[in-house]
């Protein structure tokens, strides 16, 4: 897995997470809490940098939530479209 910056991340779900609704980011961010939950402990640099990632993206589907409430949308938009 190629290291991707937290800006990186974040972009990447921003973008995937344009359009849905409130059940299906809720969903994502699950799918990535449990896939982060079920890797391995990581013993080597690259196991690492891949716990690291899935710790981002699951905290980025979060955060898209926090945005959702405090903007009080139904659907995400992002305030910024240039995602």
């Amino acid at each position: 897995m190629m290291f991707e910056s937290d800006e990186t991340v974040r972009r990447k779900v921003r973008k995937r997470a344009a359009g849905l609704s409130r059940e299906e980011v809720e969903a994502r961010k699950e799918e990535a809490r449990r896939t982060c939950d079920k890797s391995v402990p990581a013993y080597c640099v690259e196991l690492s940098m891949q716990r690291e990632w899935l710790e981002q993206n699951a905290l980025e589907w979060q955060r898209v939530l926090d945005e959702m409430t405090a903007r009080e949308l139904s659907v995400y938009r992002p305030a910024d479209e240039n995602v």
